[in-house]
């Protein structure tokens, strides 16, 4: 077999690779007309076409990243009411596209380009609500498919595009020497070309070119996909500090609060990664790396006052409009680094699972939890701790030292020390539960008072939230 070289010999590659839903779905998704009316319904045609993809549709719009109201949503047309044409277009495209590129069995490297598109979507979404013009919804699809050409590179299993990731991963600042020393052409001409061909939208294909003077939605894109490439060098490195420089300038934000987003939103894509059901990501995503690098640098001096200072945030986030997302992530934040607590996480009910889905996390290791932990309901067994808890729906506070009640379920967990479980409510219905532990140390009734204030928290803005949204 002839060695693969040159744009036209990568795009002729490509053009007979299967890859029929990037040739219908997306596309199609890409193209919806502006008219409002129009959009709506052919939006609703294309995800009704298929009944997995509707399925998958539905599930991630009840999903508590998306569904603010928990009113369930059973059909599509419903889903464009309550939560907006551009959201369920965000939920669409995107499980589309990450279906059609995790079909088989992908290599790890094809995965961990995914993820980093992924990642590099959620980073440049959280940078719209600092900027002004034109295409906002646009921008986390824009930044989902601005590497197209590196996707389809590494499902075709060519050997040129693989060692061509590879190296790129580690000098991504040497990518367009890399690129063509491997491919014989810059892989930015490969991007556009498939950008153009399938005719991906103008947002993308203005981000993916060289622009002496860019809009302010494609600086959002590429700084997004710049970040999504670099964050493995860590969040202290100088490409890093380079990029909070460029986030400050175009947010008109310090570039110690851009530091912080960063690290907040990279935590939040494996939330967002867990929502959509793609847990084979979690393993590429940076989340587990910003909270260990996070976790080690040189510790604060404490004042006495950091518990408070996170709820202060909490009630500004809330009365700011903030997502229940994001609020959930800062209450366990709360915990954690301001009560003190070593492990804290959210767990969301599936009714239909019959099973608790970690979700939110704080704490050294509790991001594996996401991918190796999942606790089946209907497994539980009587006068275990989970299913003691489950039925009498209260606080509680398990003291290792007692010893009382066997952990069951929660073994996996491994808590050698105290824990505590709350439960999250709406309308006396369970949604949630609160769980923290010591790890293999004991908590103290301050702690149970702060993880207590943090349910009831919690719970009053899932109350006040529902009431509003409905």
């Amino acid at each position: 077999m002839s060695e693969l070289r040159g744009l036209n010999a990568w795009m002729r590659t490509l053009a007979d690779q299967d890859m029929p839903t990037l040739n219908s779905v997306v596309r199609e998704i890409c193209e919806l007309s502006e008219d409002d009316e129009c959009r709506t319904d052919d939006l609703t045609k294309i995800i009704l076409r298929d009944a997995n993809l509707t399925s998958k549709v539905l599930k991630i719009a009840n999903s508590i990243y998306y569904n603010r109201s928990f009113m369930p949503i059973k059909t599509v047309s419903r889903g464009i009411v309550q939560l907006g044409f551009d959201n369920l277009k965000n939920i669409t495209l995107a499980s589309s596209l990450i279906d059609s590129f995790l079909k088989g069995k992908p290599k790890a490297l094809l995965i961990e380009s995914l993820a980093k598109s992924f990642h590099a979507a959620v980073q440049a979404r959280a940078l719209v609500p600092y900027l002004t013009g034109e295409h906002k919804e646009q921008v986390f699809i824009a930044a989902l498919l601005r590497n197209i050409g590196e996707l389809a590179l590494l499902s075709t299993g060519r050997e040129p595009a693989e060692k061509f990731v590879s190296e790129r991963n580690i000098t991504p600042e040497n990518e367009a020497a890399i690129s063509r020393e491997h491919l014989g052409v810059d892989i930015n001409q490969i991007n556009r070309g498939l950008i153009k061909e399938w005719s991906l939208g103008e947002l993308v294909r203005e981000s993916s070119e060289d622009n002496a003077r860019p809009t302010t939605m494609a600086c959002a894109v590429n700084i997004g996909n710049d970040l999504s490439k670099y964050i493995h060098k860590g969040i202290h490195s100088p490409q890093m500090e380079r990029i909070y420089l460029q986030m400050a300038a175009l947010c008109d934000i310090s570039p110690a609060d851009a530091k912080k987003q960063v690290v907040q939103m990279a935590e939040e894509a494996a939330v967002i990664a867990k929502s959509y059901g793609v847990e084979v990501l979690l393993q590429a995503l940076p989340d587990s790396q910003v909270a260990e690098e996070t976790e080690t640098t040189a510790p604060k001096i404490k004042t006495g006052y950091e518990f408070q200072q996170h709820i202060n945030l909490i009630h500004k986030t809330m009365f700011e409009g903030g997502d229940i997302s994001k609020i959930m992530q800062l209450s366990v934040a709360a915990l954690h680094e301001g009560s003190g607590i070593p492990r804290v996480t959210i767990s969301m009910l599936d009714y239909k699972a019959k099973s608790l889905d970690i979700r939110y996390v704080a704490g050294k290791g509790t991001s594996l939890w996401r991918q190796t932990v999942r606790i089946e309901l209907d497994k539980l067994h009587k006068g275990e701790l989970l299913h003691e808890f489950l039925r009498l729906q209260q606080a509680v506070w398990y003291q290792a030292s007692q010893g009382l009640k066997p952990l069951g379920a929660l073994e996996p967990l491994a808590p050698r020390g105290d824990l505590m479980l709350a439960p999250l409510k709406i309308d006396k219905r369970l949604i949630a539960i609160l769980y923290a532990d010591g790890a293999e140390n004991k908590l103290t009734a301050r702690q149970f008072e702060d993880f207590q204030l943090i349910a009831n928290q919690i719970n009053l803005i899932l109350k006040v939230n529902a009431v509003q949204t409905r």
